[in-house]
């Protein structure tokens, strides 16, 4: 029995991560970054550290440069949601796994492929970690004000 006959679901998937994507070239050289995935699966199994390194490669990580709007989408790696400084709470930021997920989107935007869109649970998540960064700031400004606070001569006995 053949694996589309056992289960036609894992069949059309594999036959979807087959897929061949066509490379985005860069703007100045003419040619395709050396990570750049070959095919879907390939793009499912790209790490954080070779996201950043494509988005490098396109200018499209750090300060935005001439080169950064010379493709048709950008990735927007500047986004303050995305950082993930280790002195910023966890509640005020994404986990390795979110961040991962939303990367690959953004980069899947950016070569042109369909269905790439900001998932609602995403935005979610950015307002959530926006909340919890305010009241954190509120808290700080908060705890600094009680400390100037004059609470007078120290009692007479």
């Amino acid at each position: 029995m053949s694996l589309s006959d056992r289960n036609p679901q894992l069949a059309l998937k594999i036959t979807q991560m087959r897929l061949t994507i066509a490379p985005i070239v860069h703007v100045e050289t003419g040619r395709p970054a050396l990570e750049f995935p070959q095919t879907m699966l390939n793009l499912f199994l790209l790490t954080e550290a070779q996201l950043d390194a494509l988005a490098t490669f396109y200018s499209q990580a750090g300060t935005p440069t001439v080169l950064t709007h010379q493709y048709p989408q950008t990735m927007n790696w500047q986004q303050p949601f995305l950082n993930h400084e280790p002195t910023l709470p966890e509640n005020c930021r994404l986990d390795e796994l979110e961040r991962l997920k939303i990367k690959m989107r953004m980069f899947a935007r950016f070569i042109g492929m369909r269905g790439a869109d900001t998932p609602g649970w995403e935005y979610e998540r950015q307002l959530e970690i926006l909340r919890n960064k305010i009241e954190r700031s509120i808290q700080e400004e908060e705890e600094v004000a009680m400390r100037k606070i004059y609470w007078g001569p120290a009692s007479r006995p």
